[in-house]
């Protein structure tokens, strides 16, 4: 290599870091759809939130959220139970378990059983499950939330979702989100 060549290599090795990078990616989505807001919203406003159907639109035409802000103290379960849900199916499974909730129905479980089946809507169905010791009743609010969270850690492309995950208020129970 001649002292030129060399010297022009250098100089394009130390400038192309200068270069200003792009202010926004040409093929990046910039809408973001959180399953756990969603949930939210139909807390907050029932008659305005989305509803299963438009919310499993909303997800799958955008890129989808692992959850408030990202950050999770673990993440759910994706491969507990076996079958998975239709998304619409199981959607609308947390949009009725928000809706009774907000009328102040509790989501809980009789000491002598180990699961119970809290929705069942199509071939989705969410069920709560308790370990050695009894769960305490929750609201069912919780519940969804706690839907909310599988939803966003769990749904897959072709709108399919199943998991499970420690409800957001009690940790006796566990909430799973599965196919029938």
């Amino acid at each position: 290599m001649t002292p030129l060549t060399l010297h022009l290599a250098a100089l394009l090795l130390f400038t192309a870091p200068a270069q200003a990078a792009p202010t926004s990616p040409t093929n990046a989505s910039s809408t973001v759809f959180s399953w756990s807001q969603w949930v939210e919203d139909i807390i907050a406003n029932p008659d305005t939130a989305l509803t299963p159907d438009a919310a499993v639109e909303a997800a799958t035409a955008a890129a989808v959220a692992a959850s408030a802000g990202g950050l999770q103290k673990r993440a759910p379960d994706c491969a507990f139970p076996a079958q998975y849900a239709p998304g619409r199916d199981a959607a609308a499974c947390l949009d009725y378990l928000t809706r009774i909730g907000q009328q102040g129905t509790m989501c809980g479980m009789p000491s002598t059983y180990r699961n119970i089946q809290m929705c069942r809507i199509g071939r989705a169905e969410v069920v709560g499950s308790q370990g050695t010791y009894p769960a305490p009743s929750t609201d069912c609010i919780n519940v969804a939330r706690t839907g909310g969270l599988i939803f966003d850690g769990c749904w897959r492309a072709g709108d399919i979702v199943k998991g499970s995950e420690v409800c957001v208020n009690n940790g006796m129970l566990t909430v799973r989100i599965g196919g029938l």
